[in-house]
């Protein structure tokens, strides 16, 4: 049976923030809305055919994709359940964490559209720059014209212009196979990459629990100057990588810190929570429903992070 429903965060994931009250039950706040909606695993990170591509032969493939991921969920689960019990992971269960803190960030929404945003922002910046040259422009078009028989349907100069002012004509879109693609084959990288943290878990304690969204990793470098032109990158000395695990549980990494497990403060489970809201696109999950998080999840309106060309 092909699955057409995908969950860009797994279920087995979104059940560690279940309200324990009211069970099976989550709390959705909307950055865009004012209800708090009751919701279940089941229904809350899925998207139709979100996974799903077109093969080589034209036809849809809903189920490779899926099942793939799937797999590294089911893997992930078991480690989730060795750090809840406190365990210390061994280098294998190290690597299938890395994996899944990989896959957490480069299977939701958010990324991809960064990825599709930048592509579609590239070939604007090539459209223009290829028309900027009048007589170069001109050239290109005719050995385009003789090499394929097709005519552009409007004189040359026309379309220099319509390249030239893109945005008054058109909105390029990428092809959402491109993001798709893009991101799991960067899997491996990234999970190379988190191998290598130093991970620290922490432990909520029971005033205060963790978030999660729609896109729980956030990277943050404290040190960081916001007026510099370097970018944020996970390969910065002192970057902060944050990613709830469960109401309960949030793994930090960092490349020179501690590793293993801390009771965290009030305050710190608060900070990982702001960054947690910060880097949502739209939506933050909760084990509780307030008034007071629904209001603290609405000052983080548009903070998810960019990516920017030029």
């Amino acid at each position: 049976m092909t699955k057409k429903r995908h969950h860009y965060i797994p279920q087995f994931y979104l059940n560690g923030f279940i309200d324990h009250n009211n069970r099976p039950y989550i709390w959705v706040y909307d950055k865009k809305g004012d209800d708090i909606i009751k919701s279940t695993a089941r229904d809350i990170a899925v998207t139709e055919h979100y996974f799903s591509f077109k093969d080589i032969s034209g036809v849809k493939d809903t189920d490779s994709i899926e099942n793939f991921v799937a797999g590294l969920e089911g893997i992930a689960a078991s480690i989730l359940k060795k750090i809840f019990n406190n365990n210390t992971l061994n280098d294998n269960e190290k690597m299938d964490f890395a994996y899944f803190v990989a896959l957490m960030m480069v299977r939701v929404p958010s990324f991809r559209e960064n990825i599709e945003t930048a592509f579609a922002e590239i070939a604007k910046i090539f459209m223009q720059f290829s028309a900027s040259h009048k007589e170069s422009f001109e050239a290109m078009v005719k050995r385009y014209q003789e090499k394929t028989g097709n005519d552009l349907g409007m004189p040359i100069e026309e379309a220099r212009q319509v390249y030239l002012n893109l945005d008054k004509h058109y909105k390029l879109e990428t092809n959402p196979q491109i993001s798709l693609a893009m991101s799991l084959n960067h899997i491996k990288d990234y999970a190379r990459l988190f191998f290598n943290m130093k991970w620290l878990f922490l432990r909520a304690r029971t005033e205060y629990k963790f978030l999660s969204g729609d896109n729980p990793l956030y990277y943050f470098d404290p040190t960081h100057n916001p007026r510099s032109f370097d970018g944020v990158g996970l390969c910065n000395k002192n970057i902060e990588v944050t990613l709830p695990l469960s109401q309960d549980f949030c793994a930090l990494g960092t490349w020179h810190g501690k590793e293993g497990y801390f009771q965290a403060t009030n305050q710190l489970v608060k900070i990982a929570n702001q960054r947690t809201a910060i880097a949502s696109l739209r939506f933050v999950f909760s084990s509780e429903k307030s008034e007071i998080l629904k209001n603290f999840v609405k000052k983080y309106q548009d903070t998810a992070p960019k990516i920017r060309i030029g």
